[in-house]
């Protein structure tokens, strides 16, 4: 069944918190009404920046006022905004803080607003069971005698419900549809009618979808601009799918204003009409761009992580060197008044500061090891979330599509599917065994270099699987060296760096050539082997950041970022070395050392 949690979770928040906003405000002066004016309009915009310092000023005013719930509304809005330009781990941090705003306020009535918050950071991540908990917990700790505020929390519970409980759904959608009703909120009340369609569609339910829709198209006609257009177009789609207008349906899904939602629904309505093909190429798309966003809030949130360890850091440096300071400044004073009737008493103490500034280094050392090891193990679990994730999707999608008794596919059909899933498979399979090289490469610190190679002869081998296999790029050797060359190396090692290194190329190569050269370095006693490609090439800042474990330039390219670290940490234990070279500009090159014994 489709989800459409993240686009109507934020419409909702969005509309209910800003008209209460509003409603609130009407009793104030003109300032408080230019000032919620300029959160209104800059919520709409791009300018991140300009948002923040509306919601600030905004939020001030409030405070000045003594409005503590305006207040946190407000604030509310701001989590809401971060939520909906895919910022959910900025958006949990803002929300923590304003947990702990409210106990130093003691603002107990206004708890619910951080356990809705979650609730809805928790659903649109899909963590439906702890969502359904905290939006369950926000219903307990709100105010009943303000109905108005139960209007959303409802409202999410049936958003999420709707899939797996449809009667639940109902149920919640319908208490939150008789509050707006006793309130007489005729704009609230057409918004819900047209939510309303839509889970009706997701039960299948086509005779309720007839009928929600003939009484949102009442309300369109009485209601005028007091109309809510929020759902119309979703609506409409509903209403052509129950009459069983496909086609229409269809055409009706390129209006959605998000591009996620279009082809979910597409893969629907294709389902339902039996169009298995279009259904097909529909879901590959939705994975596509589901996959996309997916990358770009993980990227989002490795980023607020690693940013997070290197402030706390720095906050323990200074308290370190506080301490330090302090532990020098006491034994000074008693130093100078105590020099010449204890003597024996300062050679003791500085005995003990001696030791105390050993065992303080040592657990300096200590947390610095520890805080890597948290930081690479963050990096390896969100980087294994995303490269094993989005193959496994690949093969959960096409198993259920090839496992369906129902599903009309040609051979041509079945045959890709399964090439799909055997690529995805091979990936899965590769990262397990990059990780595993790693984890072995990472207890040893010398490899055997038993095996004679001629140089020439091994890069024409490692080169001629590339041939042919890339259009717009030329794949080319270039032996600079005698043929006669040879060195004693660990073959199956060099192999494998040198794989990485082509591999690299042709996957940031999309016209050009690609060059493979051997030659005799002429600063030492070294043979090279150069991969130069005329790619994208690495930005400025990133010569030596390409080499860390898990770490990606291009966060959409297949691969979990071990590749370069691995290549050089094998060429160090045989003696050599994977160095960048930084004058070259047309491209990357990247040059393996080896020493000639």
């Amino acid at each position: 069944m489709i989800k459409f949690r993240h686009i109507f979770t934020i419409i909702i928040l969005i509309t209910v918190c800003l008209t209460t906003l509003q409603v609130r405000s009407q009793a104030k002066d003109d300032s408080a009404n230019h000032l919620l004016q300029r959160v209104r309009i800059t919520f709409n915009q791009n300018n991140e920046q300009e948002f923040y310092d509306a919601v600030a000023e905004y939020r001030n005013y409030l405070l000045k006022q003594g409005n503590i719930s305006g207040y946190y509304l407000n604030w509310k809005n701001e989590v809401l905004y971060d939520v909906n330009h895919n910022h959910f781990y900025r958006a949990l941090r803002k929300t923590m803080a304003m947990q702990r705003d409210m106990e130093k306020r003691d603002a107990t009535q206004e708890y619910y607003h951080v356990t809705h918050l979650r609730g809805i950071i928790y659903s649109l991540r899909g963590n439906i069971p702890l969502a359904r908990q905290y939006f369950e917990k926000a219903l307990e700790q709100v105010n009943h005698a303000q109905p108005n505020n139960l209007v959303a929390i409802y409202m999410d519970l049936s958003n999420i419900e709707m899939d797996i409980q449809p009667v639940e759904a109902i149920k919640h959608l319908n208490s939150a549809i008789e509050i707006i009703k006793g309130n007489g909120a005729s704009f609230e009340y057409s918004d819900a009618i047209g939510f309303k369609v839509i889970v009706a569609f997701a039960m299948r339910d086509w005779k309720q979808v007839n009928e929600c829709f003939a009484e949102y198209m009442d309300l369109k006609e009485r209601l005028g601009n007091d109309f809510s257009t929020t759902y119309y177009n979703y609506a409409v789609m509903c209403k052509s799918v129950a009459d069983k207008r496909y086609d229409d349906a269809i055409r009706q899904t390129y209006k959605l204003t998000n591009t996620t939602d279009i082809y979910k629904f597409q893969t629907e309505i294709y389902e339902l009409a039996g169009d298995t093909a279009h259904a097909f190429e529909a879901q590959k798309r939705y994975l596509t761009i589901k996959d996309s966003v997916n990358n770009v809030i993980m990227s989002e949130e490795m980023v607020g992580s690693a940013n997070d360890l290197q402030n706390a850091e720095l906050r323990n440096e200074a308290v370190a060197k506080r301490n330090q300071q302090l532990q020098w400044a006491l034994p000074s004073v008693i130093i100078v008044g105590l020099l010449i009737g204890f003597f024996i008493y300062r050679m003791n103490r500085l005995h003990y500061l001696r030791k105390l500034q050993k065992q303080n280094k040592e657990l300096l050392i200590a947390r610095d090891k520890a805080q890597e090891s948290e930081r690479m193990k963050i990096n390896f679990l969100q980087n294994m979330s995303h490269e094993i994730r989005t193959p496994l999707n690949v093969i959960s999608g096409y198993a259920q599509i090839i496992s369906n008794p129902h599903a009309r596919l040609s051979d041509t059909e079945r045959a890709d599917m399964a090439l799909r899933i055997t690529h995805s498979t091979s990936i899965i399979v590769h990262i397990v065994d990059e990780i595993l090289d790693i984890s072995g490469k990472e207890s040893i610190h010398y490899l055997d270099k038993t095996d004679l190679v001629h140089c020439n002869a091994l890069a024409r081998d490692m080169l001629a699987p590339y041939m042919g296999h890339q259009d717009n790029v030329e794949i080319k050797l270039e032996p600079l060296l005698k043929e006669s060359c040879c060195i004693l190396v660990n073959r199956h090692e060099v192999e494998k760096i040198l794989h990485h290194l082509l591999d690299n190329a042709v996957k940031f190569t999309q016209q050009g050539n690609i060059t493979l050269r051997t030659y005799q370095s002429k600063t030492d006693n070294s043979v090279c082997f150069s991969v130069t490609d005329t790619g994208c090439g690495v930005k400025e800042g990133d010569e030596e950041k390409i080499f860390e474990h898990f770490y990606k330039s291009d966060v959409y390219k297949e691969g979990v970022g071990l590749g370069l670290s691995l290549a050089r940490r094998v060429a160090r234990q045989l003696s050599g070395d994977v160095v960048l070279d930084t004058r070259y500009k047309e491209g990357c090159r990247f040059i393996l050392k080896l020493p000639k014994e």
